[in-house]
């Protein structure tokens, strides 16, 4: 019976979202810029033939790891996204896993070893690098990219050949800017070093290929100093659609990095990225959801790369000294999170509703938290503070919150 109710109340959500949209499908519209206010083309021009050919055979390999690479194949590919220097929001790849697609490219003034340091450090949790899309990411025990004996940096020198890594990656993302639903999913992902035209380059591909864990409610609080929330309750926090069961069903990605020049230096990262993500199997994401998403992505990877005050290094040995605290120790920072989260948060706006301020009620924010939440609260936290940010936590021997007597931070190793 409950089950026949939730589809009669879908059906019902249904009918009354249809007769609120316009007579064109929604997937044709692209009607706001979303958190970072950037709108797009209702009519994109669609991607050249031969890019498509190169990204085909990128996710061919990816599929099977017995199929040789051609870098003859994605020749035209790169040298598209290698030399490409407008704007390539208004260009549409095709429809792949089921979604659209967007491009999206962003200079940043760093080597091409220095963004490997960074985005393929064993050390250093992928998330770390763009915290505003994601929660907590981390690879699966017997990735190649763990086991292998040589750091893809070290490969920069002698890269007189094609070289290939592959492994499997989990993540969580942060509360998307549509519904701000946070889901967890697997990635399989292969990574390929070459040279193309004197250039060094690195070509990340990724698949999702299993429907995500179910969507639930988080909250944006300010996305440009990476402060979400995590409720733990399946939904969404989207009005009348709150209760519906979401998923990410399906994703992709191909993201080149170009060095432009070492010496400068100047690189390029130019993004396809693809998702099909709703309820009930439909596919409601449009491109401007997916673009907002990867604007978000380039804004924070951004503000670590170019950052004055870090280098790979120094973030690495930071995040090994939080893998290494005892539980604890980890369970003592994360209590003083959650009371310095309330004390910043509980008179936010998006807060306001009970489910939500019970959770963070008393400093209990950390019920909700895993294991792996709290080690990447702590991480983030390090992070922020290594860059110079406001943070929560006294992980660098800086303040704790900027807020009227905040509760007094335990000493954390270091400090």
């Amino acid at each position: 019976m409950k089950k026949i109710i939730r589809i009669l109340a879908l059906s019902l959500v249904l009918a009354v979202c249809s007769a609120l949209l316009p007579a064109a499908p929604v997937l044709a519209e692209e009607e706001d810029g979303g958190i970072m206010g950037v709108k797009l083309s209702m009519k994109p021009t669609p991607l050249d033939a031969s890019v498509e050919t190169g990204i085909d055979h990128l996710f061919d390999v990816l599929h099977d790891p017995a199929k040789p690479f051609d870098q003859s194949q994605v020749r035209a590919m790169l040298d598209f996204v290698t030399t490409m220097q407008d704007d390539p929001k208004d260009i549409e790849p095709a429809r792949r896993f089921g979604g659209l697609g967007v491009c999206l490219r962003k200079e940043v003034p760093t080597s091409l070893e220095t963004i490997l340091r960074y985005f393929y450090n064993p050390d250093i949790p992928n998330f770390l690098l763009c915290p505003a899309v994601l929660r907590l990411s981390g690879w699966r025990e017997g990735s190649e990219f763990l086991t292998r004996g040589r750091t893809l940096w070290d490969e920069l020198p002698t890269l007189d050949a094609p070289v290939l890594v592959r492994g499997r990656e989990f993540e969580v993302n942060t509360p998307d800017s549509f519904a701000e639903a946070y889901y967890r999913y697997d990635l399989e992902r292969l990574i390929i070093l070459l040279k193309h035209d004197g250039k060094n380059v690195a070509i990340s591909i990724s698949e999702q290929p299993e429907q995500s864990d179910v969507g639930r409610k988080g909250a944006i609080l300010d996305d440009q100093q990476w402060d979400y929330f995590y409720s733990g309750i399946e939904g969404l926090n989207k009005g009348m659609i709150g209760w519906m069961d979401t998923f990410m069903y399906r994703s992709g990605s191909v993201q080149v990095f170009t060095e432009h020049d070492a010496v400068a230096p100047r690189s390029s990262v130019f993004l396809f990225k693809w998702l099909k993500a709703g309820w009930a199997g439909m596919n409601v994401v449009k491109r401007s959801h997916i673009y907002d998403g990867s604007l978000r992505y380039a804004r924070s990877f951004s503000t670590v790369l170019e950052s004055a005050s870090l280098t790979p290094d120094e973030v690495a040995a930071g995040m090994r000294a939080v893998a290494a605290l005892p539980k604890a120790e980890v369970d003592a920072q994360i209590s003083e999170y959650a009371r310095n989260f309330e004390i910043r948060f509980k008179d936010n706006p998006k807060l306001q509703k009970k489910e939500y301020a019970s959770v963070i009620a008393d400093g209990r924010y950390g019920d909700v938290l895993d294991a792996d939440a709290r080690r990447s609260v702590l991480a983030l936290q390090k992070l922020k503070c290594l860059i110079g940010m406001d943070a929560l936590l006294d992980m660098c021997a800086s303040p704790v919150a900027s807020t009227t007597e905040p509760a007094k931070p335990e000493p954390t190793p270091g400090s």
